[in-house]
This record gives structure tokens, sequence and C-alpha cells, in this order.
């Protein structure tokens, strides 16, 4: 491989990296964005809470489980969600226009209240 095809090759991997997210609201609620910690629950936490909606992240080969859960969390976050509600783990998806695996996780981002 000469230089060419790495210079070509390298920022596609490099991007296949980043974690981006898609958010699918479920209420018509609107909240300042969380600037606290986000809980992670694996389950529906035994409190009452308000489902805000749901948030996908989309990672590459790169990306393990735990940084894309910091990734829900932050984009939670930003909605106004003080927890999330982990829906899935780190599932295959299919791969880039590279080749590279993507994978995906999926989580209810909500907002609890006392």
């Amino acid at each position: 491989m000469n230089w060419r095809h790495i210079a070509a090759v390298a920022p596609a991997l490099f991007l296949a990296g980043c974690a981006d997210t898609d958010f699918v609201p479920m209420s018509t609620a609107h909240y300042r964005p969380w600037g606290d910690i986000v809980q992670v629950f694996d389950r529906p936490p035994p409190v009452n809470y308000i489902r805000l909606g749901m948030v996908t992240a989309h990672g590459g080969w790169t990306d393990t489980e735990t940084e894309m859960i910091e990734v829900l969390k932050s984009s939670a976050a930003k909605v106004g969600a003080n927890a999330i509600v982990l829906l899935s783990s780190r599932q295959f998806e299919g791969r880039n226009m590279v080749g590279m695996p993507q994978y995906d996780m999926t989580a209810m981002a909500i907002r609890t209240v006392r």
C-alpha cells in the first residue's frame, strides 16, 4: 500500500470511531439541559419518571460499550434527562462505506420526579 492509499483511508478510519446520536422525543415536555450526573439503569427505576424520548448512539469498531453509554448519557442530558434506561447492548448494525463494522446502542432518556 502506498502513501496515497494510506492518506485516503486514514480519515475514514478516524471517522469510523466517532459516535453520534439520534433522539426521538416521546413527550412534549421540555427541560433545560441537565448539568449533573446522569444515572444509568438496566431496567426502569422503581421511582416516578417522565419518558423524554429514545436516544440511539451509533459508533464504529473502535467505540466500546462504555464509550457509547457515555455518548447516550451526554445526549440525554442535553434534553433534560437525569437518567437513562439501557434498552440494548452494543449491537452490530452493518458496515460503513469502507467496510468497517458499525454498532448501535439504544436507551430511553427519562427525568425522575420526586
